[in-house]
């Protein structure tokens, strides 16, 4: 392959416009530019436009208008080539049931271009860091939906593609299956992978983004740092207390433009047990979007 990995953004995104045939306008003119070696977590409601806009960088899903660039390439024109830069984990996808989970790994890797050794090779280490070792033999029909979710994980991270495009990738798994490939993709962005991924679940995004952007209604609202996202809020801090005495007190949250200030309202009502933290992601997120994450939309691509 003869384009430019390191000069290119990874993804360019230009005037994307996707207007189902049922007239449902699900991106609305977006631009979006992705460099080399960064890691954008997407965050919106249900239905707000998130894979949607991954299956059109996929080349999954054509766009009705607008432009969308891989290193370069057209991701429409070229699909077949931009498809050979990217490992995808989607949403939802179904799996060669009768094959082992090696078996699975392996087929891959040799369909993303490895020799046969090194096809098993990198199979082997993949099921060693996604805690799968046991179920090597295993086929992937019998495997439980947390497996098979990592599993889906392995795919798209086998054979090291520059770039990682992951659609919710540990829904469903549990608190340590999570930790587990949080700290396989970190260890694929320290190499220099292009990760974008969409999520709902806040922690995912502080831990493995460094930029953020809230999709709502098929149209990007904000994008940014963690930090820059912030800023963007009046009141930086967040003050959580218990008001009132007896068996039940009633939780309040209280916000402040800056330490000081809620420091003093502490001071001044004597409050003893309280928790004071920056502004969360999620209220960053409910402030500049105006709803939770998760929350239905109007319309469904997701």
């Amino acid at each position: 392959m003869d384009f430019d990995y390191e000069n290119l953004p990874a993804v360019r995104v230009t005037n994307l416009v996707k207007r189902y045939k049922n007239g449902t306008l699900a991106i609305r003119r977006l631009d979006f530019t992705v460099r080399k070696g960064e890691a954008v977590a997407i965050l919106g409601a249900n239905g707000a436009g998130k894979t949607t806009f991954l299956r059109q960088l996929t080349t999954e899903l054509k766009p009705t208008s607008g432009t969308i660039e891989i290193f370069g390439l057209d991701a429409v024109r070229e699909a077949g080539r931009a498809k050979l830069t990217m490992g995808v984990t989607p949403q939802e996808a179904g799996v060669f049931e009768t094959l082992t989970a090696r078996e699975h790994l392996e087929l891959f890797g040799r369909l993303k271009g490895l020799g046969k050794a090194a096809a098993r090779a990198a199979s082997d280490e993949l099921l060693e860091a996604l805690e799968l070792r046991a179920e090597a033999k295993k086929t992937v029909g019998t495997l439980s939906g947390g497996q098979r979710r990592r599993i889906l994980v392995g795919l798209a991270l086998i054979g090291a593609p520059p770039l990682l495009i992951l659609d919710e990738p540990t829904t469903g798994l549990d608190p340590q299956s999570r930790r587990t490939v949080w700290a396989l993709i970190k260890r694929a962005i320290g190499t220099g992978t292009t990760v974008i991924f969409s999520t709902h679940y806040l922690e995912e995004a502080e831990n493995l983004s460094t930029r953020i952007a809230f999709i709502s209604g098929g149209e990007l609202v904000a994008d940014g740092s963690l930090a820059a996202l912030r800023a963007r809020l009046p009141q930086k801090y967040r003050l959580s207390y218990a008001n009132g005495s007896g068996p039940f007190p009633q939780p309040r949250v209280e916000f402040f433009e800056t330490f000081a200030g809620a420091q003093q309202f502490i001071g001044d009502r004597r409050i003893g047990e309280y928790q004071l933290a920056t502004v969360s992601l999620e209220n960053v997120y409910f402030s500049i979007v105006g709803e939770r994450i998760g929350e239905e939309r109007a319309f469904e691509d997701e």
